[in-house]
């Protein structure tokens, strides 16, 4: 590695989008979201960090996926999106730290024995109005249907080598979107993977000193969405273990970041923090979010 520390970031697509879906916008939205995202990144590299950020990509897939009638073209859409986003966050960060950053489209295998690649699960794609042919889920409100794809977890990462090499040298950019699911021979395999499963799968292999996870909130919480939601400033790996079983972190959201958070900490001894984008440094510092650690005893 580069002899700096390695803190891995693992930042939501949301926190790239806009609200508006329409091209021209969504990408001018994006090219300032990216901005905004890096200088915040960028202050995480000023206090001696190597960076390896992971991003997700689901309005941007969803973008794209607008006008087709099917999944067929996923994984190029993963692809396409890993591009977009990766140049928009290499160029932002290279402005606000002055250091070397790639970006790098990654690949990440799944087991096509896991139950989870033959279970339709994951809304992708925009809100329809007609319902569409395959697995859909039918909105709460009634007004239209999402597509739903296999989420399997991660098993390997193809280009794990390369990132490793390049981190001795730049900040990297990968896994966006939770990479291109393949199996073990490159095929590409229907679904999409959670980005946040991924990044702690690198921060794992790369033996990273933390785990950030940003995301729209101030971290977990007990009763989340209820009159009564308790926030959870710290949590053992343990204590995440029990919640998880217990339903308390939506799966959808919550769910796969303490998840994620709890796998790194467990595996590591190091710590992981949930956060809301634009606190990373203080959660980094302990000042805010839910830091994840190491049961000891």
């Amino acid at each position: 590695m580069s002899g700096r520390p390695l803190l891995v970031v693992a930042i939501g697509g949301n926190a790239l989008s806009p609200a508006t879906v329409a091209a021209d916008r969504a990408l001018a939205g994006e090219r300032l979201a990216a901005a905004r995202v890096s200088v915040e990144l960028a202050a995480l590299a000023a206090r001696g960090y190597r960076l390896l950020v992971v991003h997700g990509n689901g309005p941007q897939v969803g973008r794209l996926l607008q006008d087709e009638a099917g999944t067929g073209t996923l994984d190029i859409h993963v692809a396409q999106t890993q591009g977009e986003l990766g140049y928009l966050l290499v160029a932002a960060l290279e402005r606000a730290c002055g250091e070397s950053t790639v970006a790098l489209v990654t690949r990440v295998v799944v087991d096509p024995q896991d139950p989870r690649a033959g279970d339709p699960e994951k809304p992708i794609g925009p809100v329809l109005t007609s319902e569409p042919s395959g697995p859909a889920l039918r909105m709460p409100d009634g007004a239209g249907w999402r597509r739903l794809v296999p989420s399997p977890w991660p098993v390997d990462v193809l280009e794990l080598p390369s990132i490793e090499l390049l981190l001795t040298r730049s900040h990297v950019i990968a896994g966006g979107g939770g990479g291109v699911p393949v199996a073990v021979d490159g095929r590409p395999v229907d679904g999409v993977i959670d980005k946040d499963r991924v990044a702690a799968w690198l921060a794992i292999g790369l033996h990273a000193d933390a785990l950030l996870i940003g995301t729209d909130v101030a971290g977990a919480y007990r009763n989340y969405g209820t009159p009564d939601p308790q926030f959870i400033p710290a949590m053992s790996a343990q204590a995440c273990r029990q919640l998880l079983a217990a339903g308390c972190f939506a799966p959808g959201s919550m769910g796969p970041k303490v998840a994620s958070a709890a796998a790194f900490a467990e595996r590591t001894g190091r710590p992981a923090h949930i956060t809301l984008l634009g606190n990373l440094v203080r959660a980094l510092e302990g000042g805010c979010g839910t830091r994840i650690f190491r049961d000891e005893s």
